[in-house]
C-alpha cells in the first residue's frame, strides 16, 4: 500500500510541475503567442510582478490608452511564469511567460478588454480602449 501512495504522490508532483511549465527555466507551453508581438513601441507599460500577498499581479491592474495605442506586457516576476490572455478567446495570449519576456498589443478598436493568468486566477487586469 505504501508503495502505491509514493507512486501517486509521484504521479501528482509531475502533473502539478507540468502545469506550472516545469522547473526547467523553459515555459513549456504548448501554444503559441498569438494577437501580440514582441517588437514594436509601446505607449503603455503594464508589469507582471511579484505580489507578498497572491502569486503575482500586473501593475496597474487597469489601464486607459486611445484606439492606435500599443500596451506592452514586460515580465518582470522571477518567482513564477504567468501569462497575459484575453477573457474573449483567441484574441491575445502570450502564453506562459518567464521574467525578462516582453509581449504587446495594439489595440484597434475602443472597447473593455478584459484579461487574466491562465494559471493564477487571481491576476486579472483590464484595458480601457477609448
Amino acid at each position: 500500500m505504501t508503495v502505491w501512495k509514493m507512486a501517486i504522490g509521484s504521479v501528482v508532483t509531475a502533473l502539478l510541475l507540468a502545469s506550472c511549465g516545469g522547473s526547467s527555466g523553459d515555459t513549456g507551453q504548448s501554444c503559441t503567442p498569438a494577437g501580440g508581438s514582441t517588437s514594436g513601441t509601446p505607449t503603455h507599460t503594464v508589469k507582471l510582478v511579484a505580489d507578498p500577498n497572491t502569486i503575482g499581479k500586473f501593475d496597474p491592474a487597469t489601464v486607459s490608452v486611445k484606439v492606435g495605442d500599443t500596451v506592452e506586457w514586460d515580465f518582470q516576476d522571477n518567482t513564477a511564469q504567468h501569462s497575459v490572455t484575453s477573457d474573449d478567446s483567441g484574441v491575445f495570449d502570450s502564453c506562459l511567460q518567464n521574467a525578462g519576456a516582453k509581449f504587446s498589443v495594439t489595440f484597434s478598436k475602443a472597447g473593455d478588454v478584459k484579461y487574466h493568468c491562465q494559471i493564477h486566477s487571481q491576476m486579472l487586469g483590464d484595458v480601457k480602449v477609448s
